[in-house]
């Protein structure tokens, strides 16, 4: 995001810079077939923004397109509200731009995650050989190959689901970066990857279609990976030195399955191998991130559904991972930590007037259902 330079704002003939009159004139002549009963806002206007009120003439999402385009010669961007029974447009002096990265970053950052989610790969895998022999990985290299399964598995369900994030984004024009991958030493050697959106949303459609299609397609990645991965690993009977994984409902019901298609024993545990436990991490934070509040791609589809409303339920959502980190899992504190600090607070989207229609609402309803059946309140032993 970035302000248009003082000295790039319009100017007039003869080379001097528009007055705010100037411009308040010039923006109410690109009204008049969208909005001709437009009146100035005086009380709310200020330096940085003009305000007109009255009542579109053609639906929003047109409007806003026109706007827009219309606004952006006189260095403005247009926003779309509703007040008091009118619609409102207000001009802000800014012009939003992407800034042009080089991919040389993302890069950088996808070969470093993946050699950290090898060897976190290889340490998981080789486990109980690791702790018969230390040294296991200086005397036989080769078994660090072990963990590339699990490497390509969280690096394909986070991949996709940033993939899946992007190429959305610019379906509705919005302006991305590539995946950035983020590494980790420890854990299953990865914080995860984002991508940064570097224009607003224009509407709570694109707002809705860009937080659902990560965790949609990474869920669509991970699951299969998980059932196969429960297939082939293997069953024996509780040792002492297992470690329980807390499991989500529908992750209980594909395990039941997997019971009775290989026959399984009630009295025998299944001891998921590397790959896995990367699915199972995979579908875990899927349903972390499907927590609807701040920034998390369940808070943009929360706002694009509820608008104003979202706000409640972040503080709500707060308020419950404070209660589960004092009761179940502390790593909850983590988690609300993260939603603070990226922020709680959703911002609207540029256009608020265009609908988000039927459709996407009971998609919403489904995004809903897959958070309660992802969703587990101890993940880990405490």
């Amino acid at each position: 995001m970035t302000e248009q330079n003082p000295e790039t704002l319009p100017q007039n003939a003869e080379g001097e810079p528009i007055s705010r009159l100037e411009i308040v004139g010039k923006l109410r002549s690109h009204l008049t077939d969208i909005m001709p009963d437009a009146e100035t806002l005086w009380q709310q206007s200020s330096p940085s923004s003009v305000h007109f009120r009255g009542h579109l003439t053609i639906d929003s999402t047109h409007a806003y397109s026109m706007l827009r385009e219309r606004f952006a010669t006189l260095g403005c961007t247009p926003l779309l509200r509703s007040q008091s029974g009118y619609d409102v447009i207000v001009a802000i002096r800014h012009l939003f731009r992407a800034q042009r990265t080089r991919p040389i970053g993302n890069i950088i950052l996808l070969l470093l995650t993946l050699v950290t989610t090898t060897l976190t790969g290889a340490f998981l895998e080789q486990g109980e050989a690791l702790q018969q022999n230390p040294m296991i990985f200086f005397e036989r290299p080769s078994l660090l190959l072990t963990g590339i399964p699990a490497a390509l598995t969280i690096m394909g369900i986070l991949g996709i689901h940033e993939l899946a994030h992007y190429f959305v984004a610019r379906k509705h024009g919005l302006q991305s970066s590539l995946p950035y991958f983020i590494p980790s030493p420890f854990g299953i050697g990865t914080f995860g990857a984002i991508i940064r959106i570097q224009t607003p949303w224009e509407n709570s459609k694109a707002l809705f279609d860009v937080g659902m299609a990560g965790p949609v397609a990474g869920f669509l990645v991970a699951l299969p990976l998980f059932f196969v991965g429960l297939l082939i690993s293997p069953a024996m009977p509780p040792i002492p030195e297992g470690v329980p994984l807390g499991s989500p409902l529908l992750l209980r019901w594909i395990e039941e399955l997997v019971y009775l298609i290989r026959g399984i024993p009630q009295d025998h545990e299944i001891y998921v191998n590397a790959m896995t436990f990367a699915a199972w991490f995979g579908l875990v934070v899927t349903g972390f991130n499907l927590l609807p509040v701040g920034q998390l791609d369940g808070g943009h589809v929360a706002y694009a559904v509820l608008g104003r409303w979202a706000r409640l339920v972040g503080i709500a959502v707060l308020v419950l991972l404070a209660l589960l980190g004092a009761l179940v899992w502390q790593g909850w504190y983590v988690w609300a930590g993260l939603i603070l600090f990226s922020g709680w607070r959703h911002p609207a989207p540029l256009n608020t007037l265009a609908p988000l229609g039927k459709t996407r609402t009971i998609v919403g309803v489904a995004i809903l259902v897959l958070l309660i059946l992802l969703f587990t309140p101890a993940p880990f032993p405490i």
